[in-house]
């Protein structure tokens, strides 16, 4: 049985989409995969369980007939935290799950392991990235999510010095179209020299980034107006209408398939949106829009979602989850399938793994 651990230095770079993209390219090379998250830092409430929720996603698109449970079986939450602080005796998770891992382990070909958020994460309990490779004893591959140059090589090499001789190498995702070029040359070149093999650069997606109207009404709580217009469509920006009409349309203009934010009064700001490439106008402050506006935003196919919070606070829930790579969306994941094949060298890497 062959296993790959998966982490990343900074949340949001992919570790989640990079593990079921691996998983289902095995799957479809016929083999026998398992998934495993061992620490997961997002409660999720499944019914009346905490679970988490990419494992309880990526178990369901590979097929895996698993309790989520099993999947993650450490699910750090405020009780567990607080149990902690207040001296409670620590559970033995060194060993919980080095037998989680064995079952899991059981009559599979390949097990995939997803790290927490970040490298920075399980320290509290003694089972971070770094302490989990080692415990173990698994090949890492690493995500590293471009910001600049310069974070990149040093998110590259810090990996390297924490995992050590565990870490097979990198996966480089998220790039700008302008950098492909120089990070798949000369950077690629200079990491391969440090010893920190370079699998592929993925470049950069919006469409990826993207999160579905669906999503964003389970994130704000919000109330849909428009009940002729799909949930499904997809949100790759956000715009916040505060300002003029002037300045906003010149705004909206810019940006596609996007989000307006704006306060239900506005009907300035609703109409320009309107105008423009907008995937869903969200209300802020409980203010119901004009019968104009509705029909409008109808007619268009815009999803007019109503949310009891003030603008501020609307921002800061869609800022939590927008920029995270979900893969639910059928044609994302295709995208990211296509994405992978076209930029990962899958001979490289699996040979590595002995696969």
């Amino acid at each position: 049985m062959k296993a790959l651990y998966i982490t990343a230095v900074v949340t949001y770079s992919g570790k989640t989409a990079l593990s079921l993209g691996i998983a289902l390219k095995l799957q479809e090379m016929g083999r026998k995969v398992g998934f495993m998250k061992p620490i997961s830092t997002q409660p999720f409430r499944l019914g009346d369980k905490l679970v988490d929720e990419d494992a309880e996603f990526v178990g369901r698109t590979l097929g895996l007939e698993l309790p989520t449970e099993l999947l993650s079986p450490i699910i750090l939450d405020d009780a567990k935290i607080d149990a902690l602080l207040s001296g409670a005796p620590a559970e033995d998770y060194v060993t919980l799950v080095k037998e989680t891992y064995a079952k899991l382990s059981a009559g599979r070909d390949v097990l995939v392991l997803e790290g927490a958020a970040s490298m920075r994460e399980g320290y509290l309990i003694g089972l971070n990235a770094a302490g989990i490779a080692h415990t173990l004893d698994v090949p890492t591959l690493g995500v590293v999510r471009f910001r600049s140059t310069l974070m990149l090589l040093d998110d590259a090499l810090a990996m390297k010095a924490r995992v050590g001789d565990h870490l097979m190498g990198i996966v480089i995702n998220s790039v700008p179209t302008e950098q492909l070029e120089a990070v798949r040359g000369k950077v690629s070149a200079f990491l391969e020299g440090k010893g920190v093999p370079v699998y592929g650069v993925l470049p950069s997606d919006p469409r990826l980034m993207s999160i579905s109207v669906a999503e964003l009404i389970n994130v704000l709580d919000a109330k849909k107006l428009t009940p002729e217009v799909g949930d499904d469509g997809l949100i790759e920006t956000l715009s916040v209408g505060a300002m003029n009409v002037e300045a906003a349309t010149q705004q909206f203009r810019r940006l596609q398939r996007k989000a307006v934010i704006t306060g239900g009064d506005r009907a300035d700001i609703q109409a320009a949106a309107l105008e423009t490439s907008t995937t869903a106008l969200v209300l802020t402050g409980n203010l119901q829009p004009s019968s104009t506006i509705l029909k409008h935003a109808e007619s268009r196919g815009v999803a007019v979602l109503l949310v009891p919070h003030n603008t501020l606070e609307t921002i800061e829930r869609v800022e939590k989850v927008f920029g995270k790579t979900r893969l639910a969306h059928p044609e994302k994941l295709a995208r990211f399938r296509e994405s992978l094949d076209a930029n990962l060298n899958w001979a490289r890497l699996f040979a590595d793994l002995g696969i």
